[in-house]
C-alpha cells in the first residue's frame, strides 16, 4: 500500500456509514447520491487492500474498521479546523502577537480583555510573557516582544509609547502593622520597619523607592502585595494596583504619607515598528486605553 490520501468527502462517506449503518442511510445524511457513499467507501477500501465493512442487511465494521475509525474522526475534525484557522488568516499579515505584561499587571479586568481579544482573533497566535518593568529594555531585544505592558520608570525607549496614565505611589501595610494608624509618617518612621522593595531580575541596581536599610528583595509586585498582606512588611506600589488587585481588598492600609515626596509611577503600552497597522494590535491598544485610563486619571496627584 503507497501512501495513504484520505479526502475529507471519503472520510465523512466512511464515517457517516458507520454511524448509520448503511449506505442509503449515509447519502441522505450527507445529501449525496447512495452510488457516491457506496463509491466513497469501496475506493478507501481499494486503497487500504481490506474491507472496513461487512456487507448485509446492515453495514457493520470489521476490525480494521473499528480500529480506524476514531483515527478517520480526529482526521476529519483536524481537517475542519486548519479550513477554519486557514480561512481566518485570509488577508491577515501579522498571524501572531508577542505580548509582554508586568508580573504587577495581574488584575481580572485585564484577562477580560484577553479573553474578548481571543474571541475577535480566533485564528491569531498569542504569547503571553511575564516580565519585569525595571527589565523591559532587554525583554523587548532579547526575547523578541512585539510590544509591553509595563510601569514606567523614567526609562527613555526606543520604541513608539500610549502613556496611559500616571499612578500616584503609595505606603502600604497590612491593617494589624504597627504603622496602620500613624499619622505624618516620615522616612525616619519608615527606617525602622522592614520594607518589601520591588527589584530587577537582571541588575541589582534596578530596584523601586527604597525607604528602609531593613528590606526584602522581590520582583514582582504580586509577591510584594502578598508579603505585606501576611505582615512581613511595609511596601511602595502604584495605588491602582490595590484597586484592581480583588484578592487584596479588605487587608491593607494605605498610611498617611502626605509629607513623604515620591516620584509618581507612569503605566505605558510601548511596540515595536509594524504593529501600528496590525488590526489585532490596534484593537488590544484600544481596549486597554479604554479601561486604564479613566482608572489611572483618578489616581493622579
Amino acid at each position: 500500500m503507497d501512501d495513504l490520501l484520505l479526502k475529507p468527502a471519503q472520510l465523512q462517506a466512511v464515517l457517516a456509514a458507520a454511524r448509520c449503518g448503511s449506505f442509503s442511510q449515509a447519502a441522505r445524511e450527507l445529501h449525496r447520491a447512495q452510488s457516491a457513499i457506496s463509491a466513497a467507501v469501496h475506493d478507501v477500501e481499494i486503497d487500504l487492500g481490506y474491507p472496513l465493512f461487512r456487507r448485509g442487511h446492515k453495514l457493520q465494521l470489521t476490525a480494521q474498521g473499528e480500529l480506524l475509525l476514531p483515527q478517520m474522526e480526529k482526521l476529519l475534525q483536524d481537517h475542519a479546523l486548519l479550513s477554519q484557522r486557514a480561512r481566518a488568516l485570509y488577508g491577515t499579515d501579522r498571524p501572531s502577537l508577542h505580548l509582554g505584561i508586568d508580573f504587577s499587571i495581574y488584575n481580572k479586568e485585564l484577562f477580560a480583555i484577553l479573553r474578548d481579544f481571543a474571541q475577535e482573533f480566533p485564528a491569531l497566535q498569542l504569547r503571553l510573557s511575564p516580565i519585569s518593568s525595571f527589565d523591559v529594555k532587554e525583554f523587548m531585544q532579547d526575547f523578541s516582544l512585539d510590544a509591553a505592558l509595563y510601569f514606567n520608570h523614567n526609562d527613555a525607549l526606543p520604541y513608539a509609547c500610549l502613556t496611559l496614565g500616571t499612578v500616584v505611589n503609595r505606603v502600604i501595610v497590612a491593617n494589624d502593622h504597627p504603622l496602620a494608624h500613624r499619622t505624618g509618617l516620615t522616612r525616619h518612621d519608615l527606617a525602622q520597619h522592614r520594607q518589601i522593595v520591588i527589584c530587577s531580575n537582571l541588575s541589582a541596581n534596578h530596584k523601586g523607592i527604597t525607604l528602609s536599610p531593613l528590606n526584602w528583595e522581590v520582583d514582582n509586585f504580586y509577591y510584594a502585595l502578598s508579603l505585606v498582606a501576611c505582615g512581613v512588611g511595609f511596601a511602595v506600589v502604584p495605588e491602582i494596583l490595590i484597586a484592581t488587585e480583588h484578592d487584596f481588598f479588605g487587608l491593607l492600609t494605605f498610611l498617611d504619607d502626605s509629607r513623604l515626596d515620591f516620584p509618581d509611577a507612569t503605566m505605558s503600552l510601548i511596540w515595536k515598528d509594524g504593529l501600528e497597522g496590525s488590526a489585532p494590535f490596534t484593537y488590544l491598544k484600544q481596549r486597554m486605553q479604554d479601561f486604564y485610563v479613566p482608572r489611572l486619571k483618578l489616581s493622579v496627584k
